[in-house]
Parts: C-alpha cells; structure tokens; sequence
C-alpha cells in the first residue's frame, strides 16, 4: 500500500506539536534552574544520542522530578498533575532508556552551581561543615531486588519488601546533598561512606553520629584529608586513654589506640592517633552527657564552645533526611529493577538541591534565613506555581518566577522552641490482616484471576 507523503509530514507536524506542548507543561517552577540548554549539554557530554521521539529526555527527566514533588510520589500521579492520562507504557520505556549516566551528570552539575554561588556563604573557619548519615528505604517487591538489596531480619522475621541503604552527605550551611551512596540492607553505613570520602574535598569538617567513629575511621578521614567531629564510640573507655594534653576542664588531647586486629590486617596502620576529646551535653530524645571526638587539636583556632555548637548542628541532618524520605517520597521507591532504584534515588536528591536552591535564592533576595523558609510549603508553591506557568504566556514567566520567590521567603517556619515529637501513632491504622505474601500468590491461592 502507498503512504501519502502529505498524510507523513501531516504526523510529524502534529508529534512536533504534542511534543513541544509535553515539553512546555513540565515542571515550570525549576525550569529557571534547570534549564533545557544543560540537559541537552549533559546528553552531549555522555554521548547519550536519541532519535526525536514524544519522550525526549527532557520530558523524562522533568517527569521523575515531577513524581519525586508529588505528594503521592508515584509516576503515574506526576503524570496526572501535567493533565496528561494513558502513555503510562511508554513513559515506562523512557524512564528505562534514559542512562543512569545522565541523571549523575545531573546531580554533579546541580551540586556545582550552587556550590558556586553559595558555597563560600557560612563557612566555619575556612572549612565547609559537612553532615553526614545514612538512612533505610523500601521497594517493590520484585526477585532481582531483594536478591540484589535483601532484607531486613529481626525477632519477628524477614522484612515483607526489599530493604535499601543509603547514606547522605548534606552541606549544613546550603543544606543540599552534595554526595549520596545507595549499597543493599547489609552493606554499612562505613563502607558507603568510604566510597563518597573521594567526593569531598581535603579540609572539609565531617560532622557524624558514633555510627562514623573509630580510631581506624578517623585514620581514613585523616588520610582523605579530612576534618572530623564525631560523638565518641559507645565501647570507648575515655577514663583508660592516655592523655598527652590538658586543653581546659573536660578538653584534653589523647592517643587513641588501634585495634590490633586491624593493624595485622594493615600493617600500616599506626599504633594510635592523636586526637582531642571533648565532654557535651545535649538533648537527644532526652538530656544527656557524652564525649566528642574531633581532629581540631588548636585550642586557640578551635574553641571548645563552638565544637559543641557544631555538633549540636548534626541534628539539622536528621530534618534533611525526613525532607527527602517523607516530602520528597524517598522512603518508598517505586521502580523494580536496581537500575530505576538508582535513578530514581537520584531524581529525589536532584529534586531536593534544586528546592533548596530555590529556597537559597528567595532568602537572598528578600533577606531571610533559608533555615526559616519551609521546605514542604515550597515543594507545594512549586507545583502550583509550576502549573500556573505552564497556562501563562512567554513573557508572563519573569514576573511569576519573581512572585515564586517572594512566596517562598515568606514561608516561615514557626518558631517552637524545645519542640519535641514522641514516635508514636495517634491515628488507628484500619483493622486489616496483614498480607504476608504477593498479591499475584493471593489470587493463586484463592482462585482469583485478573
């Protein structure tokens, strides 16, 4: 049968059209950040050539980041909030095309830009002061993930999902990710970390909970050119260590010995380091006193009140990760091969840098703190915004950009003091049995197909 070359050219012009409209509909309120020109260069610097399709890369890419703001935070709901229904097979596809590659290219770029205009903003001491921590997450319920990431085992049992690990570096003073490393359930937080060491720069000051601490651990960080504050290892008698130095009361210098195990193992390894201790007091879910352990041995250059000021910052992390786990839905994945999980980790880190951006821009034009600008009100002033853009005309996109920004300067935090929240449930949960096997098991077993 004969094509009519009108009827093609007819086609062409109409995916063209449809293509720019999915273009123009996508998450209008951080394209100001993330313009399409970078994608572009990224695809470029990758080698990553695509033909001209509906789903270019810059539909894809906008659509994760879309499903990562999204409240819900699946795909198909970011889908859903551009107006768009069906296709949901070949977004698929097109998640799935898209090189992993891509979306790392994405997350350096992201992390450099605001690195330099912010960067320099809040420095202690010539040193960029980096939180550190690690975190759990789910996913499907799929064979190659539980037999690539495992699952977590307790008294009761075997986890019903897949368990994930991933551990996060935050800049406290940007309060962006400037590394993150996703491994399975039974890699540690350590061994991750080791892997992001190279991605810090020599003299920056790592802030960690004791989960981080160890004479062998603080060699590494010494050896990568690292500063450290860490609480002292639950196991560490400090009353045995030798002291070399007095500092003040509760402040003194001290040779902290190396496992031998780890010396045979690496007989490298010295006999001890020299590091300084500190005694703190701090309210974690109640008041405690505990030891700290840090690097900055100059007691003049280095007070010891604004080492115990600067760990008390540690706690910002855990604010950090609640924004990427429960607002940006990180807790859950939902991509059921190891590829999409790494991806989508990505799109939520990526989302997350560019909130905080937005956040940092906001705060600079309008002379408010970033800490007091709320999170989770501008992820929803995004999508609204983003929404409200994608209807205005070219030459309206400025003055919303700037309206965006008041917005979300004068989305204030309010200010509790000593606010503490109990982790426990208020609301009951419906009264439904657990289901402890697949749904697809389910219908098997009880006769009921799809």
């Amino acid at each position: 049968m004969k094509t009519d070359k009108y009827s093609i050219d007819k086609r062409r012009e109409k995916l063209k059209e449809e293509r720019n409209r999915l273009e123009s509909t996508q998450l209008n309120g951080l394209r100001e950040l993330l313009p399409d020109r970078v994608i572009k260069q990224i695809c470029d610097e990758c080698e990553y050539y695509f033909r001209i399709r509906l789903f270019t890369p810059l539909v894809t890419i906008f659509h994760m980041l879309g499903a990562a703001i999204s409240r819900e935070g699946s795909f198909q709901s970011a889908w859903h909030n551009t107006g768009e229904v069906g296709r949901t097979d070949a977004l698929a596809r097109a998640r799935k095309r898209l090189p992993l590659k891509i979306w790392q290219g994405l997350d350096c770029w992201t992390t450099s830009e605001v690195e330099k205009e912010f960067g320099k903003e809040g420095l202690w001491q010539g040193h960029r002061v980096i939180g550190i921590d690690g975190s759990c997450f789910s996913m499907e319920d799929e064979e190659e993930l539980v037999s690539i990431f495992g699952r977590s085992g307790s008294k009761h049992g075997k986890s019903r999902f897949p368990i994930g690990r991933v551990v996060f570096a935050f800049m406290l003073n940007t309060m962006t990710v400037v590394s993150h490393k996703v491994g399975s359930y039974k890699t540690s937080e350590n061994s991750l970390f080791s892997k992001q060491m190279s991605q810090l720069l020599s003299g920056d000051l790592i802030i960690g909970d004791r989960g981080f601490a160890g004479a062998k651990r603080y060699r590494e960080y010494m050896q990568a050119g690292l500063e450290f504050i860490t609480r002292a290892h639950q196991q560490l008698k400090v009353e045995l260590l030798t002291k070399v130095e007095e500092l003040g009361h509760n402040d003194f210098i001290v040779e902290l010995p190396i496992s031998a195990i780890y010396r045979r193992k690496d007989p490298t390894l010295p006999e001890s380091i020299r590091v300084r201790m500190v005694k703190t007091e701090a309210r974690i879910r109640e008041k405690e006193t505990f030891w700290l352990v840090t690097s900055l041995l100059d007691a003049k250059k280095y007070p010891v009140q604004e080492i115990k000021m600067l760990y008390k910052k540690r706690w910002k992390v855990e604010g950090l990760i609640e924004e990427i786990k429960i607002w940006l839905s990180a807790d859950v994945l939902r991509s059921k091969t190891e590829k999409g999980i790494y991806k989508e980790m990505y799109a939520r880190v990526i989302a997350f840098n560019l909130t905080h951006w937005l956040i940092l821009k906001a705060a600079k034009k309008h002379q408010k703190s970033p800490e007091k600008i709320s999170f989770s009100t501008t992820l929803r002033l995004v999508a609204a915004y983003s929404l409200k853009m994608s209807l205005s005309p070219f030459d309206r996109l400025p003055l919303l950009y700037e309206e965006l920004l008041e917005k979300i300067a004068n989305a204030k935090i309010p200010y509790r003091p000593d606010r503490i929240e109990p982790r426990l449930k208020k609301r009951d949960q419906k009264h439904y049995s657990i289901l402890k096997i697949s749904r697809t098991e389910w219908r098997t077993i009880n006769g009921v197909f799809a």
